[in-house]
């Protein structure tokens, strides 16, 4: 059929002169439901002329004084609409018969299922249980024409009748094998969604669900669409999630928020927002998600929606340094006293790891002098540790650690104090920082390699005897050997360990000092350390 030919939306306007024949151009709505319907095929008589209605409903054509009527075609179905003796330019047709609504509201009853059931509306009773029945017995093509009457005649009757339309024309899309065709059908799914917004309650939710619907039917490989058709369609279901967004605020389906990103990310490669568009879009996404991981009752979803955006936003290539501090440092200059602003900025920076450069040497200032909280302190201890300003680097991490309340990151900032006192050959002092975070966190098998680390280091100085500077690897590959039994350090804890072990003292020098392998000894001085006594191999 002619109409399944052709994409929706796709204007195929033929302008053939007939000679001998006067002309005259005509234009209208086609509406459906009382609204608007894009999609429909409307074809002059006599002519070869046909167009498709847009979003809005409007056709245009050119006839002649020989057309006799205008025909109109949906999905399998076309009606005629007889134009002879019509001398007007504008000609609007009403697809189901309903008053076009800038004529008559007539033939619509607002009343609730329970007031039309104590008032006996057997027009509405009699069709309901048709329509519900045939449904009931998997004969939608049956239910179909009762269900219409319900539809157009008593919107506000009923949240079931939207339901069962939209899971009928649903079937219906899943089960035609051309894009065209199944464009057609998501129109009228999507028609039914703001049928049941206008009439019924609970608007915000509906039109999260009416996005979703939307992005995910048209995101399906089998939905057949090419790449110039699905970034206009995509396009579209930008907007109706980006409209959910907005009117539901925090309250917005973590759902909603990831088909957000991916169509976000599938524009941007389309060309059709900027590199800024996205970027803001993440953001805006992630900050909404890390207000629901607070509340148990979204934490889950949104959980598993932060992961998927994390990777959508990876994957789009957009988080480079460069288009961070473009962004990031037009907006600092215009609002350097923003504390929300500088944290977002400390944030971004730090997770795609571009802390080298200038920007974040300036925010991480500012925030100080606005916010001299733990996180700032953490902050400008790192900008000193590029600066190689170790001084105010220990300072700073000091008031980090021991002004922070929250555990975990607590045994983070230990942790990092300890890793420059390695660093700077403080090594008593990185021993107590370790000590400090696995007393916080047991299983911060950092930590264990930190003082690993420390102790192989000290091996040199702790004694001018060749075999006491030795015992010190036995205490170095016991903490090795505790991170290798944690997943996160498995590997790299086997691998120093095994290395480390090679400086193990001989069987000939332990057998000398009276000592057996396995047995206990403690390494002295600032080390004490009880340890097991072994050999090279």
């Amino acid at each position: 059929m002619k109409a399944m030919k052709k994409g929706l939306g796709v204007v195929l306007l033929a302008l053939i002169t007939t000679v001998g024949f006067s002309q005259r151009k005509i234009s209208g709505i086609v509406y459906m439901d009382g609204k608007p319907q894009a999609g429909i095929l409307v074809e002059a008589n006599r002519t070869s002329n046909s167009y498709y209605t847009s979003f809005d409903g409007k056709y245009e054509l050119e006839i002649n004084d020989k057309t006799k009527y205008l025909r109109f075609t949906y999905l399998d179905e076309s009606k005629k609409l007889s134009i002879e003796g019509d001398t007007s330019s504008v000609i609007n047709f009403s697809w189901d018969g309903e008053p076009i609504p800038e004529a008559s509201e007539a033939g619509v009853v607002l009343k609730t299922f329970e007031q039309l059931s104590k008032e006996r509306d057997m027009k509405f009773l009699s069709n309901f249980s048709l329509y519900y029945e045939f449904l009931k017995q998997g004969d939608s093509k049956s239910a179909l024409p009762h269900w219409r009457i319900i539809y157009n005649s008593y919107p506000k009757s009923t949240y079931q009748v939207y339901n069962d339309g939209i899971k009928m024309y649903e079937s219906y899309m899943n089960n035609v094998p051309d894009s065209h065709t199944k464009s057609l059908y998501l129109d009228t799914i999507m028609s039914i969604f703001d049928k049941r917004m206008k009439y019924l309650d609970n608007a915000g939710e509906v039109l999260q669900r009416k996005a979703v619907k939307y992005l995910e039917s048209i995101l399906q490989p089998s939905f057949g669409l090419n790449d110039t058709e699905l970034t206009k369609y995509v396009k579209k279901g930008y907007g109706f999630a980006e409209k959910a967004i907005t009117e539901s605020g925090d309250s917005i389906e973590p759902a909603v928020i990831v088909l957000y990103m991916q169509s976000a990310k599938k524009l941007y490669s389309a060309g059709e927002i900027s590199k800024s568009e996205l970027i803001d879009n993440y953001e805006r996404s992630m900050s909404t998600l890390d207000k629901q991981t607070s509340n148990p009752d979204t934490k889950d979803n949104a959980d598993k929606a932060i992961q998927l955006v994390e990777k959508i936003i990876e994957d789009s290539g957009v988080l480079d340094c460069k288009a961070l501090t473009d962004l990031y440092g037009t907006k600092f200059k215009e609002n350097p006293n923003d504390i929300e602003l500088a944290k977002k900025i400390i944030y971004m920076l730090v997770k795609e790891k571009c802390t080298d450069g200038e920007l974040y040497a300036k925010v991480s200032e500012k925030l100080y002098s606005l916010d001299p909280s733990p996180e700032s302190a953490f902050n400008m201890a790192n900008l000193f540790v590029k600066k190689s300003n170790w001084d105010k680097a220990f300072e700073y991490y000091e008031k980090a650690y021991t002004t922070e309340p929250d555990p975990v990151k607590k045994a983070d900032y230990y942790y990092y104090a300890g890793m420059l006192g390695l660093q700077r050959g403080r090594l008593q002092f990185a021993r107590d920082m370790a000590r400090e975070v696995l007393k916080l966190k047991s299983d911060y098998c950092q930590a264990y390699m930190l003082l690993g680390e420390v102790y192989a280091q000290s091996s040199k100085d702790f004694s001018t005897d060749e075999f006491e500077r030795s015992t010190v690897f036995w205490v170095a590959v016991d903490y090795f050997t505790k991170a290798s039994h944690i997943d996160a350090c498995a590997t790299d804890g086997a691998n120093k360990a095994n290395f480390y072990s090679n400086y193990f003292p001989d069987k000939e020098d332990v057998f000398f000092k009276s000592l057996s392998e396995g047995d206990r000894h403690t390494v002295g001085g600032w080390i004490n350390e009880t340890t097991t006594v072994r050999v090279k191999k």
